[in-house]
């Protein structure tokens, strides 16, 4: 029998809910009538008076608020601050020349919505998202902790996040594939290379108790599931029932009893069956060279070892002999090298006394077989790509236990798999699961359920992490916790709206993408009004659109950008970009920082870059890179002296702006206020004004370089900023 838990039991409840009462709280220890346990029902589109400015529905959902609240929206931003908004949100770049140019002078009255098209399209998109979500996997390129051991094969997950986003691979199945592909598609290499999600944890692979530290994975693997899919703190239940809210800690282990029989595969192979076909061929062609090679140098050497030492050499297994003893021609490749080792590791025979025994002839010809195998010793077929992931054994299922206060040395009854009480509907049945020949089907029920139309959270939660990286902020500011001590929506209906829009867009995020970004709400200017700043400093009620500042990747792909040495290949094993001076030891340390070799790798995307849990990149960590030790849905901006040191100082903004400086001498015409414009129109996606056009002539006239001018540029807040 399943223990059964009250909400908010814990060590003085009496104590803790009612200080809880006494602040003012209202849903105590979880109300299962809590908005978000409820599926989501579309609402009619608002009727608002301003039907100019509605683009979309969307807009009317915001329309709504503002003129209840007698707010007047900003007007549209400027085609200039769309183009470098846009390809900032949707790729993660700035706006090449040839895209601004596009653009501007393009008289279309739809010019707007092919710009949108053409970003969607551009892979860069998939480069750009897949940072958001590695950011909630929690990915990283080690293990973490005393080691912090590299992952040689993590980078997989990674390139499989951008190639589904590129794809425009459906939400429901991005989903199901990374928490059970192996059971979604068994036969699909890629699906189990999905399942990575769940192995992104950091891991203590030293650990004494491995059943622990298999313990601590679940641990991990059930509370990042309820943090990414589900938008809830499912983690606080682990110890004790939910403070808060209605989950008990009987729901957290019924929901880990999904996980429970999965195997840790650091190993799988993920090649095609046509591709293992190929490999299979290219190992035999190789193991019958060498195994020509050493059984010509066995021919050679027959005769010389018969006389100088009769018989077999001592301490042969039987194996080994049965190998020595068989007919040369009859032996296998594996059989040729056993005997093969065995006579070069024959002690009775010293290798002078076998050179003098061969004679200057077959010494040669011995010397040039030598220098073969030695060849194709060194050179065999590459092994197949592996991945890391989940798979299961079999169709039966290792019993899960309920652990009194976490620990694992203090098991309770055996849970079943279920789902939290608190989102199930009345009368739901317990979870379908259907066993298949190699695994248990648990997670594939699992996953079916979180990808339902009609979840109370999976859509919500989805479509509120895309409109915070549109807008700044999520229309649940607590993108992560849509429990009852998280944010209230500030647009309930439209969060609503979209989270059923999703579903009948057949889950398409780029659908999704398109009708945030075309609405009239987002494509407003960020300029603040007296009167709006006064009633809703914060912007909640969206009149404006919110000024941002990039993020490190970003403003690293920037500087390589516009400095003309992107280097724009996608996908691969991770880089090593150079690191400050006095980081540089630990890039002579080739296991902890192995600089890339070519300056062409080092130039890549962010993306590429190796992902140490112990070693932030320091330009990273400097702009509020998260540490990946945990699920991140929102990276915290600071404004600290470090980051304005960082850009005037560091090797890669100077490096930058005197290749700025050089791209401009080559293609600009030769006076400074052609040079000057194209500077602002690569770096900030404008033509400078009148002020800055004299401000430019002023510096140089006072002796200034235009790479130290380059340098002003990258190090203007404009540049750190999007409108």
């Amino acid at each position: 029998m399943e223990p059964t838990m009250r909400p908010g039991r814990g060590p003085f409840p009496g104590l803790l809910l009612g200080l809880i009462a006494l602040l003012g709280g209202e849903a105590l220890a979880g109300d299962p009538g809590h908005w978000a346990f409820t599926p989501p029902r579309r609402p009619p589109v608002p009727v608002v008076r301003s039907t100019a400015r509605v683009r979309n529905p969307i807009d009317a959902f915001v329309l709504k608020k503002l003129e209840e609240a007698g707010l007047e929206p900003a007007p549209e931003a400027d085609r200039a601050a769309l183009v470098r908004r846009l390809s900032f949100d949707l790729t993660g770049l700035p706006p090449s020349l040839e895209l601004q140019d596009r653009f501007l002078n393009d008289p279309a009255p739809d010019a707007y919505e092919r710009l949108v098209d053409r970003l969607l399209a551009s892979p860069q998109y998939g480069e750009r998202w897949a940072q958001h979500w590695l950011d909630l996997a929690r990915y990283a390129d080690t293990d973490g902790f005393e080691f912090d051991q590299a992952r040689p094969d993590a980078w997989r997950y990674r390139d499989w996040v951008v190639d589904a986003l590129n794809r425009d691979m459906p939400y429901d199945r991005f989903l199901r594939l990374q928490t059970a592909g192996d059971e979604v598609a068994p036969d699909d290499p890629g699906a189990f290379i999905a399942t990575g999600f769940n192995r992104c944890y950091p891991d203590m692979v030293d650990l004494n108790d491995q059943g622990l530290r298999r313990q601590n994975a679940l641990n991990d693997i059930t509370e990042t599931t309820g943090l990414v899919f589900l938008g809830l703190t499912i983690g606080c239940a682990r110890c004790h029932d939910h403070k808060f809210d209605p989950i008990s800690q009987a729901d957290f282990y019924r929901l880990q009893a999904f996980f429970s029989p999965a195997r840790f595969r650091d190993d799988y192979p993920i090649a095609s069956p046509s591709d293992r076909a190929g490999h299979e061929a290219r190992v035999r062609a190789w193991e019958k060279a060498t195994a020509d090679a050493q059984a010509a140098i066995l021919r050679l050497e027959a005769p010389v070892r018969a006389a100088l030492a009769p018989g077999d050499p001592p301490g042969l297994t039987d194996e080994v002999a049965a190998a020595v003893h068989k007919p040369e021609a009859e032996r296998s490749p594996a059989e040729v090298r056993l005997a093969y080792e065995a006579a070069a590791k024959d002690g009775r025979i010293k290798p002078e006394a076998l050179a003098a025994a061969l004679g200057p002839a077959r010494i040669e010809s011995r010397r040039a077989l030598l220098a073969e195998l030695s060849r194709l010793m060194a050179a065999p077929p590459p092994p197949l790509p592996k991945a890391r992931g989940l798979d299961e054994a079999g169709p039966d299922a290792p019993p899960t236990f309920f652990l009194r206060r976490g620990e694992l040395s203090a098991k309770g009854d055996e849970v079943q798999p279920g789902f939290p009480e608190a989102l199930r509907s009345a009368g739901e049945a317990p979870p379908a699961i259907r066993p298949m020949p190699r695994s248990t089907g648990r997670r594939k029920a699992l996953a079916d359920w979180l990808a339902r139309a009609d979840h109370p959270l999976t859509g919500r939660v989805l479509v509120n992490r895309l409109w915070q990286h549109h807008f700044g902020r999520g229309l649940v500011a607590t993108p992560s916790d849509f429990g009852t001590m998280g944010e209230e929506p500030s647009h309930p209906e439209l969060l609503d709206w979209l989270a059923c829009e999703l579903a009948a867009r057949g889950w398409s995020l780029k659908a999704m993408h398109r009708l945030m970004v075309t609405s009239a709400t987002y494509r407003q200017s960020s300029r603040a009004s007296a009167a709006a700043l006064a009633a809703d400093p914060d912007d909640a009620l969206l009149w404006r659109h919110g000024r941002r500042r990039l993020d490190g990747e970003a403003l690293r792909d920037s500087l390589l950008a516009v400095s003309g040495r992107l280097n724009p290949a996608l996908g691969g094993p991770p880089i090593f970009p150079e690191l400050p001076d006095e980081l540089k030891k630990l890039s002579n340390k080739g296991a902890v920082w192995p600089v890339s070799d070519r300056r062409l790798d080092r130039d890549r995307r962010s993306l590429y870059v190796f992902v140490r849990r112990n070693l932030r990149y320091p330009f990273f960590e400097a702009f509020d890179r998260p540490d990946t030790n945990a699920s991140c849905p929102r990276r915290p901006a600071t404004t600290i002296a470090p980051q304005a040191l960082t850009l005037l100082n560091s090797r890669l903004a100077n490096d930058a702006a005197h290749a700025l400086a050089a791209r401009i001498a080559a293609t600009a015409a030769p006076d400074r206020d052609a040079q000057v414009e194209l500077a602002y129109r690569i770096t900030l996606s404008r033509k400078p004004d009148a002020d800055e056009r004299q401000a430019a002539r002023s510096f140089f006239a006072g002796g200034g370089t235009f790479r130290h001018y380059c340098l002003a540029l990258l190090n203007a807040n404009e540049f750190l900023y999007v409108e």
